[in-house]
């Protein structure tokens, strides 16, 4: 049975449940995210998908904000778990809400 998923996003049922509730895509890029964690360390991870998140702001917007929300939701439940990491893990904070909200220099003025 096809349901909607947590990110938003239609899976089945039996899929969702046990991921979390996502969907295969969302998991996926989860996935992705933890294994390039482990083998390349933090700041790269950082810098990684900072890049990949600007680069892909204008093409897929909508599916690359959903993305950024469930990362945001894991690294703030992440600063809770992990206290040792608290620096790595408010960098990654600060990159993922920037995208979110950029900077405007004319709001200054």
């Amino acid at each position: 049975m096809i349901q909607k998923a947590r990110c938003g996003h239609y899976a089945p049922r039996s899929y969702a449940e046990a991921h979390g509730g996502l969907c295969r895509k969302c998991q996926s890029h989860f996935m992705f995210i933890v294994d390039l964690e482990k083998k390349c360390g933090e700041d790269a991870l950082v810098e990684y998908w900072y890049s990949m998140i600007l680069a892909s702001l204008p093409e897929t917007r909508g599916e690359v904000q959903c993305f950024v929300s469930h990362l945001i939701e894991f690294y703030e439940a992440k600063l809770t778990e992990r206290r040792s990491k608290r620096n790595y893990i408010e960098k990654m904070l600060y990159m993922l809400r920037s995208t979110q909200e950029p900077f405007n220099a004319e709001e200054l003025k």
